[in-house]
């Protein structure tokens, strides 16, 4: 915090424009080493050129001017926009660092802003979320989180929290003075059951959202040569899997990503599922059963003129408690006459390429999902709420067994710090460190 840095903020690739963005005690004296323009007051924009020490120009930029402690990063900021070679921009850069600033780390920009107090934790992590959106809707949750709605949510569960613990604090040191508010158990189960009701609320919004957040990992299985691998290629229209009429083919876990009605649908064909004295061949099946257990979503493909045995159940009550799709492939080998008999079915020819059927229960499925836009947190905040509600549970647990204030305010306590500890009011460096390490340079 009491050294100046420096990073290519726009990104290291050939483009119209770069941006470098200095910070910290000595962006301004830097910049007035390197640059020939005027050194302007707070927000204004100055047009000159980057020299070296030699006085010679490398390019022709315009400076932005941040003093103070009223911009994003709270504190001085310099930003150079210069022309977007990769070259030119990287000379500018070591110029910068010769003349005093050292290269930034990951997510440093808002780290700074952050700890200036400029930014909580959840909207430091917003902007990490809308740089890397895949879709309308990931852009859309990450927004709205720079409405304060969700850091006003956790402001007042902790505000509460709070006056529960000091009501508490005061009733378990001074019990004998009669000018403080009295906690009796009945009203601290009542408050303890509407934070726990609140956090819940709360996490089950967040959770429907995560739907559109989290990558849905979706698992084709089946027996060797119903068609997984062929699916896979028609779904993901690239030839990802290998495809052969010899049985034990695919022998580990391909991947592949679409994005389905706003949602990231991570693909996984695995290895036919049989009685098999090969090796390495069961070594492909254990994946495919791991992969069943692993995912949120089973694509069992079968061939439809073979009937169901004991390989194709046993895959079936795997998947119990799963989002689970019965496909029925090769279509195209029935006589158009018993075609009728599987409408109500999922029926496909992956070999003409028609997956209507599947698109169709698809629809019906991705479709119905809404998103609430009134606010959402990630995978993190979430286990933070919910380890807070699970020691609110504890708090009654105690109460309930007859345990005095000394002892229930310890689960009260703790969930206070779990949840402060969502918008980062908290001294944990390893905390922040994994938070920001995950940040692009520049940011």
């Amino acid at each position: 915090m009491f050294d100046t840095i420096v990073a290519i903020a726009s990104g290291n690739i050939n483009q119209a424009i770069s941006i470098i963005r200095i910070s910290g005690p000595e962006a301004l004296k830097i910049i007035s080493r390197i640059f020939t323009g005027k050194i302007g007051e707070n927000k204004t924009i100055s047009f000159g050129y980057i020299v070296d020490e030699n006085n010679d120009k490398i390019d022709e930029v315009l400076v932005s001017i941040f003093r103070g402690k009223n911009n994003f990063v709270g504190e001085d900021t310099i930003e150079i926009n210069a022309h977007g070679g990769i070259i030119i921009t990287n000379i500018i850069l070591q110029l910068v660092v010769i003349n005093g600033a050292r290269l930034a780390s990951p997510g440093e920009f808002s780290r700074r802003a952050f700890l200036n107090g400029k930014i909580d934790l959840i909207k430091a992590e917003a902007i990490n979320d809308l740089i890397h959106s895949k879709t309308k809707i990931q852009t859309q949750i990450a927004i709205q989180k720079f409405n304060n709605k969700s850091s006003e949510l956790i402001s007042d569960l902790i505000k509460i929290i709070e006056k529960i613990i000091g009501i508490c604090e005061v009733n378990i040191d001074y019990p004998e003075y009669d000018d403080i508010e009295q906690m009796d158990q009945l009203k601290i189960i009542k408050i303890i059951k509407e934070i726990k009701n609140k956090i819940e609320s709360i996490i089950k919004i967040s959770e429907e959202n995560q739907i559109f957040m989290e990558p849905q990992s979706v698992v084709i299985v089946g027996q060797p040569n119903v068609g997984k691998s062929e699916l896979m290629n028609l779904i993901l229209n690239e030839e990802k899997s290998i495809v052969t009429d010899i049985a034990g083919t695919t022998r580990d876990v391909v991947e592949g990503e679409i994005i389905f009605n706003n949602i990231i649908l991570k693909f996984k064909d695995t290895a036919g599922i049989r009685n098999t004295n090969d090796v390495i061949e069961k070594i492909g099946i254990e994946k495919s059963f791991q992969q069943i257990e692993n995912s949120s979503i089973i694509l069992h493909v079968m061939d439809v003129n073979k009937t169901i045995d004991e390989i194709d159940m046993q895959i079936e009550e795997k998947s119990k408690g799963k989002l689970y799709f019965k496909i029925y492939n090769k279509s195209d080998l029935l006589p158009k006459n018993k075609l009728k008999n599987w409408e109500k079915k999922i029926i496909i020819s992956a070999k003409n390429k028609d997956i209507t059927k599947l698109e169709q229960e698809f629809n019906k499925h991705f479709n119905n999902i809404l998103l609430d836009h009134s606010f959402s947190f990630n995978s993190r905040q979430i286990i933070l709420l919910k380890k807070g509600q699970k020691l609110l549970s504890e708090a009654l647990k105690a109460i309930d067994d007859g345990m005095g204030f000394d002892v229930v305010i310890v689960d009260i306590v703790e969930t206070w710090e779990n949840i402060k500890s969502i918008v980062g009011d908290i001294n944990k460096e390893d905390l922040l460190d994994s938070i920001f390490s995950n940040f692009c340079l520049g940011k």
